[in-house]
C-alpha cells in the first residue's frame, strides 16, 4: 500500500514552481502569476547574454524581470549566456528551463521577479505548520472479531464453557514516518541536508516545518496528493 502510495504521488507532484513568497493579498503577485501561466512566446537564442533574453522577455510580457547581484558575482559571463529555441511556451516554463540549468530560480517580491541564486531563496525559511491529523487516522480493516473458547477456569481440563473475543486494532494507512519520509524525499532537493535551518518534525498530528518559500509551495501540493491517495 505504502509503495504504491509513494509511486502516485511521486508521478503527480512534477517538477517545482518558481519560488513564490507565502501566498497573500496582493493584486500585484496574482497579475504576475496570471501572465507567467497564460502568456506563450516563441523565441530563438544561440550563446546570446541572458540579460538579452531577458529585456526580450520584459519587453513582450510587460514584467519587471531584475537581476539579482550575486548572480553576477557567482556566475562569470560564458555561464550566463543562453542557448534556447522554443516554440508557444508559457513565460513561466521558459523562465524555469533558462534558469535551472544554471542553479538559479526566481522569487516573487513587491511587484518584481527577481533572479537569484537558488541557494538564496532555500537558506531564508519560515515556519509553518500543517495540520495532518486526518491523513493519520485509524482505519478498522473490518475482517471481524477474533473468537477464542475457553474453559470456565483457567488451566481446568473440564469442558469448553466460553469464549474471548479480541477485537484487532485499527491500523493507519499512513503513518508517521512515512508523512515525513515522503516530504523530504520529494520536496526541497537537496536543501533538507545542505539548509541548516531547515527542519521537519511531526508530533500529535501536526507536522511542523522550517523551509523556505518555495519548499512550502512543493510541501502543500504534496500533502494535497497525499489527502487524494489517502
Amino acid at each position: 500500500m505504502k509503495t504504491m502510495l509513494g509511486a502516485a504521488v511521486l508521478l503527480l507532484a512534477g517538477a517545482p514552481a518558481l519560488a513564490q513568497e507565502s501566498e497573500e493579498s496582493d493584486p500585484r503577485k496574482a497579475e504576475v502569476v496570471r501572465k507567467l501561466s497564460s502568456m506563450k512566446i516563441s523565441m530563438d537564442f544561440v550563446d546570446r547574454p541572458m540579460e538579452e533574453v531577458l529585456s526580450f522577455l520584459r519587453d513582450f510580457s510587460g514584467l519587471n524581470i531584475v537581476v539579482d547581484a550575486e548572480v553576477s558575482q557567482s556566475l562569470g559571463e560564458d555561464q550566463l549566456k543562453v542557448t534556447m529555441r522554443v516554440k508557444e511556451l508559457t513565460l513561466k516554463s521558459v523562465l524555469k528551463l533558462m534558469l535551472s540549468s544554471k542553479n538559479l530560480t526566481a522569487t516573487y517580491k513587491e511587484g518584481v521577479i527577481l533572479i537569484v541564486p537558488k541557494g538564496k531563496v532555500d537558506k531564508a525559511v519560515v515556519l509553518q505548520i500543517y495540520d495532518v491529523r486526518d491523513l493519520l487516522v485509524k482505519i478498522p480493516d473490518f475482517v471481524g472479531p477474533k473468537v477464542e473458547l475457553v474453559s470456565p477456569t483457567a488451566g481446568a481440563g473440564g469442558p469448553l464453557a466460553g469464549a474471548q473475543f479480541t477485537l484487532d486494532e485499527p491500523k493507519s494507512t499512513i503513518t508517521e514516518d512515512f508523512i515525513t519520509d515522503m516530504v523530504k524525499a520529494n520536496t526541497g532537493d537537496r536543501t533538507w541536508d545542505e539548509n541548516p535551518n531547515a527542519s521537519i518534525t511531526l508530533a500529535n498530528g501536526m507536522l511542523i516545518v522550517s523551509q523556505s518559500g518555495r519548499v512550502h509551495d512543493e510541501i502543500k501540493r504534496l500533502i494535497n496528493l497525499l489527502r487524494q491517495f489517502k
